[in-house]
């Protein structure tokens, strides 16, 4: 087909083809046919964008790496829940929601979203055309819920942890309907023009078309906001509450258990001197001194009592460490999620006001398809943080050992005193008692390196 040809005889007839085509849209059609008629491009196969010709290639190889790492990794994080039935957990079951939805996005939104993004004519049909942004909002609502219903049930079992998890399977299935509901509207505003019904030439051919008007930019200002902005506020101010309550608790567990060990030795060490004196002066008292000893036997009884009575409630309650380290990646999970989805967020209100002409087009794709990519790398930032948490001190010490080579320097530094000098400059260090921490050796310098630690690396 010769579009020249076709633009002519458009220009040509007396009667408007697209008369029944509001005039805002009318435009747009003819923007595209001219657009065509100058680049000389055949709309009825695809073609790639002109502002992206010479770099498509590069476009297309950083966005299959960050589908091939992200399918993978997210089903490796599945697998190890599964595996180790993680799920019972209502904090895992959430995980288990993201990763389906990460997983959607890597197989279903990235590929389509890549396609439109680069080709210039619009060949998937009308179908596609409506429900597009829907598969592209669907994913990242559901993740932002997700996230939002993880800060919540962190909230209540960190301040009441005998009490029932929320019910995980049932908020999961929940953030995927309010995620529909949320971007239903979509379909009012996108248009599907067929130009074969008004063009013969361009049968096949199809333009489909965002209508930005009044109700459609308060809309996306309303996604925006109560779907980005006010959600993540949310979850902040939910784990800061975490976070202060798991540090009131920890610092409340230290106090008591100081206390109570201080009160224990000091009741044994006046028992043991009561007694010591008593025997070396006993002579007629020794019946009071027995009595004095054996009430000081019970307070320090009492006094053992309590401990264990709240390590027992402790245990039973919360574990602290297990919890601030929990807390620590979930708000490192939360955290890269914003910050990988703040620019395209920004970019879609910025859109409403700006004016997208052939001048400022290839500025405006490249920018676009490159906050695409950056707002969905966090379907690979969420399984490494993933994979650090369940990962045992050990084996992050081994993994660092093979890319920190100053390591290995210093273990020869350890190696030389025991081979020439195993008794000079070596000291042990011993914290517990009957425990053994490593050796100290001194350095060149003058300073003193672990080697215990070192090895263990």
């Amino acid at each position: 087909m010769n579009n020249n040809e076709t633009l002519t005889d458009i220009l040509s007839t007396t009667k408007d083809p697209f008369d029944d085509i509001p005039v805002n849209i009318r435009h747009v059609i003819i923007e595209f046919l001219i657009g065509a008629h100058v680049e000389g491009n055949d709309v009825t196969v695809p073609h790639v964008r002109s502002s992206v010709v010479n770099i498509y290639q590069s476009i297309i190889c950083i966005y299959v790496l960050l589908i091939i790492v992200g399918v993978s990794a997210n089903l490796a994080v599945g697998f190890h829940i599964v595996r180790h039935r993680l799920y019972a957990d209502p904090t895992y079951s959430f995980i288990v929601n993201n990763v389906v939805s990460d997983i959607v996005k890597c197989i279903a939104v990235l590929p389509i979203t890549l396609y439109v993004l680069l080709v210039e004519n619009w060949n998937l049909g009308e179908l596609l055309c409506s429900f597009l942004p829907m598969l592209q909002d669907i994913p990242l609502h559901t993740t932002t819920l997700t996230f939002l219903l993880m800060a919540w049930d962190r909230l209540r079992y960190v301040k009441h942890p005998n009490k029932p998890r929320i019910p995980a399977f049932v908020c999961t299935i929940g953030t995927w309907l309010t995620a529909l509901c949320l971007v239903l509207p979509y379909p009012i505003y996108i248009i599907y023009v067929d130009l074969g019904k008004h063009l013969p030439a361009f049968d096949g051919v199809g333009i489909c078309i965002v209508n930005f008007t009044d109700d459609m930019q308060e809309y996306m200002r309303g996604i925006f906001l109560f779907m980005y902005a006010a959600p993540l506020s949310t979850i902040s101010y939910l784990y800061v509450k975490v976070s202060r309550k798991l540090q009131e608790q920890q610092g409340d567990s230290g106090v008591i258990l100081f206390e109570t060990r201080r009160n224990g030795r000091s009741r044994t060490d006046s028992h043991s001197t009561t007694i010591d004196i008593t025997r070396s002066n006993c002579r007629g008292d020794c019946d009071t001194l027995s009595d004095n000893s054996r009430n000081s036997y019970t307070r320090n009884n009492r006094a053992s009592y309590r401990e264990s009575r709240f390590r027992q409630e402790s245990s039973e309650d919360l574990d602290i460490s297990k919890e601030t380290r929990t807390q620590k990646y979930l708000v490192l999970m939360v955290t890269m999620y914003a910050v990988f989805l703040c620019p395209l967020m920004i970019l879609r209100v910025a859109r409403l006001a700006l004016i997208e002409t052939y001048e400022n087009t290839a500025h405006f794709d490249i920018t676009y398809t490159m906050l695409v990519w950056i707002a969905f790398l966090h379907t690979c930032s969420t399984p490494i943080l993933f994979a650090s948490w369940q990962m045992s001190r050990p084996s992050k010490e081994r993994l660092r050992g093979y890319f920190r080579f100053s390591n290995r320097k210093l273990r020869r530094s350890c190696d030389i005193p025991n081979q020439q000098n195993p008794g000079q400059h070596r000291s042990s260090v011993y914290g517990i008692p009957g425990e053994r921490r490593g050796d100290l050796v001194m350095t060149g310098n003058g300073e003193f390196s672990d080697c215990g630690s070192m090895e263990t690396s």
